[in-house]
């Protein structure tokens, strides 16, 4: 097609379109508001699990979970979905910091830093980022009684971060030690050069800093690996001796993704990439506030990598996933929405600020992109999901164990030989198996599996519980696989029972035991929510806003029960429009209605 254009998605995990419309009313997005005033937009229904693995692969593939969801970690392949009809076409993809669930198929193609999942760190990761204390009591262990998420982790701290190392003190100097993940260490000293300054050195690298500055990026190197590390001291007492210094993560230029060649260049134009900031971006937690600097930091050079591909490398689509915004969502959305337990009016502001605050670094990036794009490029700013606050925390194998269904362990997790039903870790928590004999250490007959298929559809349906503002249902819907084809599942990865929670129902397990209880810490979640859960100030939808030539400027989808709703696979064949291909292979239709006419032939 002579038409055919580039297409920059700028993906945003947890992006909440009754924020965007806040804050752009607000006058807080410039760069944002110039996108909706300027091109198409649309809100865009989530698959089950609500969560960024599912729908990025959907939104990215074209295609519904029956077609493209094998589960966390695995491609899909074989489909024809959208990035292999641009191999077909001969048209370069770069996914870079995007789910892992989703890889490009051409050889040419970059996967570069995808978000890591497995056990362990990143084979790009040579250290950890980390903070560095001579008082680590600023960082008391907090007792944590309950888990919120999918997989349900032994550890209950599993969302908090473990990274504070002891600064220790000698006679003139501090001394800190990085703990690379291949098993050596680097040395760090800090030498008081004046009253409220610090000489660093690590290896044969050195800066002097001041409270609040940044280090240059530093190189290092250690055995056969090497990297780049930056510094900010946070914190300098020279009479109490007292130092709190932020330590970046450390990855590996070349270990970053399938073209080593392209990842150099992209890191020496760009500067080192990091895939992970130190600190949570909670304003509870000290030093937050680095959060958004180090997020600032990796956006733009995804950014500015995204510019390089698309005007100087031939690529035609770029990919990238950004998740400052999602985490503030989980640290304060709970105090901000008057919907959830944990809100108060006095508190709000400062909660909802630090969200606002990671909507202004998006917004700054956005018009990075503004201004660098070039005329056959279209922007797409999009979210895989929203948040709303938790309420009721729901153990998913205490319920099937009530009715006989499973058997667990003293951790609480089924043992699977004595187990008639059972969850898969890596498809989102939202689908129940059969454990057919047929499986490796499954009981179930052929004969029998119709049955325990119906049982756990009992279960799930008749799960209710009784609270202050009376009797609620904790499973928003349940269907039997072969009914699954209305929540766009079918073959034979889906599971045998598939459902999702109801509004303000979230994944969990906690110290007592429970099957379902009120959660006792304030957060938010999206993954095991029924997808249209919503409230007056937050919902789990998705948001897609298209900007560039071809895209109708000012247009916009309504989207409700009543007129219809648009869903993540339609994003898909809307990009394999604007790429010049053809879209019978994909599921979702393209957003016509968001298009010049020239683009929707």
């Amino acid at each position: 097609m002579h038409n055919a254009k580039k297409v920059l998605v700028l993906g945003v995990d947890g992006l909440i379109p009754e924020l965007v419309d806040r804050f752009c009313h607000e006058g807080v997005l410039p760069h944002i508001d110039r996108l909706r005033r300027e091109g198409g937009t649309t809100r865009l229904m989530p698959y089950i699990s609500t969560w960024g693995d599912t729908n990025f692969v959907n939104f990215l593939t074209g295609q519904a979970p029956g077609n493209s969801w094998v589960g966390q970690r695995i491609s899909p392949s074989g489909t024809r979905h959208l990035l292999e009809l641009m191999t077909e076409a001969e048209q370069k993809c770069a996914l870079v910091h995007f789910p892992e669930s989703l890889k490009p198929t051409g050889k040419n193609d970059l996967c570069l830093a995808p978000f890591w999942s497995g056990r362990g760190p990143a084979p790009m990761e040579m250290a950890p980022a980390g903070l560095h204390s001579t008082d680590l009591s600023q960082w008391p262990d907090v007792p944590q009684n309950e888990a919120l998420g999918w997989p349900p982790s032994g550890s209950l701290a599993h969302h908090q971060k473990h990274n504070r190392h002891a600064i220790e003190r000698s006679e003139t100097q501090y001394h800190a030690v990085i703990r690379l993940n291949a098993g050596d260490t680097l040395a760090v000293t800090l030498s008081p050069t004046a009253d409220t300054r610090l000489q660093l050195a690590v290896k044969d690298s050195s800066a002097t800093l001041g409270v609040g500055e940044w280090s240059a990026w530093l190189p290092v190197e250690a055995s056969d690996e090497r990297g780049y590390v930056r510094f900010k001291l946070l914190a300098y007492d020279a009479e109490r001796g007292h130092v709190d210094l932020l330590q970046s993560q450390i990855t590996m230029p070349e270990r970053l993704g399938n073209q080593p060649a392209l990842a150099e260049k992209l890191t020496k134009r760009h500067g080192p990439f990091i895939s992970k900031w130190t600190v949570s971006a909670d304003p509870d937690t000290p030093y937050f506030e680095t959060s958004f600097e180090e997020g600032r930091y990796q956006l733009e050079w995804l950014v500015d990598s995204a510019l390089t591909l698309l005007n100087e490398e031939g690529f035609r689509l770029f990919a990238t996933v950004f998740r400052l915004n999602d985490e503030t969502h989980h640290t304060c959305l709970a105090y901000c929405d008057p919907e959830s337990p944990f809100f108060t009016s006095d508190g709000q502001e400062r909660y909802l600020d630090t969200i606002r605050s990671a909507y202004q670094v998006l917004d700054d990036a956005v018009g990075r992109l503004l201004a660098g794009r070039r005329d056959d490029t279209v922007i797409v700013l999009a979210s895989d999901h929203g948040d709303v606050p938790n309420h009721y925390l729901c153990d998913i194998h205490r319920r099937l164990a009530e009715f006989g269904l499973c058997t667990l362990d003293e951790q609480g997790r089924p043992i699977r030989q004595r187990s008639q039903a059972f969850l898969k870790d890596e498809r989102g928590g939202l689908e129940v198996f059969v454990n057919r004999a047929t499986l490796e250490e499954g009981i179930v007959s052929e004969t029998d599996v119709a049955e325990v298929q119906t049982r756990i559809l009992k279960a799930l349906s008749t799960w209710y519980i009784d609270t202050p503002q009376g009797e609620r249902n904790v499973v928003a819907f349940a269907l039997k696989k072969q009914d699954a084809s209305v929540l766009g599942y079918w073959g034979d990865d889906a599971g045998d029972v598939l459902f999702a929670y109801a509004s303000g129902f979230v994944w969990g397990v906690n110290r007592r035991g429970d099957t379902v209880a009120a959660v006792e810490s304030a957060g938010a979640n999206h993954g095991p929510q029924v997808p249209s859960a919503s409230t007056a100030f937050a919902s789990n939808h998705g948001l897609a806003i298209l900007h560039g030539k071809g895209v109708r400027p000012g247009s916009w989808l309504p989207f409700d029960t009543q007129r219809g709703i648009q869903r993540m696979d339609n994003a898909g064949a809307t990009f394999a429009r604007l790429l010049g291909l053809d879209t019978a292979t994909l599921d979702g239709m393209p957003l016509n209605a968001l298009l010049e006419r020239e683009n929707t032939q």
